[in-house]
Order: C-alpha cells, then sequence, then structure tokens
C-alpha cells in the first residue's frame, strides 16, 4: 500500500500488475475496447522526459487511438491523434505541475480518469 491507500493490483485480463486498483479496471476496460475494434495502439506507462538535469519524468498510464468510424469496406478509421490517460485517485501540487510542464514542453493535454 502506498501513502494514498493505493494497493499494486495484479490483472489476469493484461497479465500485469498496476500501481491501483483503480488503474487496473481501467487498463482492463481500455483491453477490452482494443479486443473489440474500439481502440488501438494500446500503450502502458508512457513515459516523458521534462529535464535532463535534474531528471524530472513524468509517467502517463496509458495511450491509445480512438476509432472515429469506418472506411467504408468494413475497416476501422482511427484517429491520427493519440488519447493520454492517467488514472488518478489524488491529484497534488507535483503532478499538476508536471502536467502542466507536459503541456508546454510536448503539448500533450492528458485526460484524467
Amino acid at each position: 500500500m502506498n501513502k494514498y491507500g493505493a494497493r499494486r493490483t495484479w490483472s489476469e485480463i493484461c497479465q500485469r500488475e498496476f500501481a491501483s486498483k483503480k488503474e487496473c479496471l481501467r487498463a482492463e476496460e481500455l483491453t477490452l475496447l482494443g479486443k473489440a475494434g474500439e481502440i488501438k495502439d494500446l500503450v502502458f506507462q508512457h513515459r516523458f522526459d521534462l529535464c535532463e538535469k535534474p531528471r524530472i519524468t513524468i509517467t502517463i498510464d496509458f495511450s491509445y487511438r480512438e476509432r472515429m468510424g469506418d472506411d467504408g469496406y468494413g475497416q476501422g478509421v482511427f484517429s491520427p491523434l493519440i488519447t493520454f490517460e492517467d488514472s488518478k485517485g489524488m491529484l497534488t501540487r507535483d503532478t499538476r505541475t508536471k502536467l502542466a510542464w507536459l503541456k508546454e514542453k510536448y503539448g500533450v493535454d492528458v485526460v484524467l480518469s
């Protein structure tokens, strides 16, 4: 258990461990959406470097591309933009600062769930 009460949780669907039950449940939902063809290119733990010295990074829980529709031939058309999503139980000042830095440096918006 971490200082915010989150417990590491194993997912049979994803075959990996997650930092919290909330993150695990969302990962399972996204994995199932990927199998259903609603999203693609799902990546867990996408890390960005914010600063080299001192080394400061932020790790976003999930990134994926969302399905926008069909191409008329039964094939899915997916967004060229990547959705970045992070599961947060508690949004700390440090996290808010890093998210603002991420937006400024890379132009990345993060959906919080």
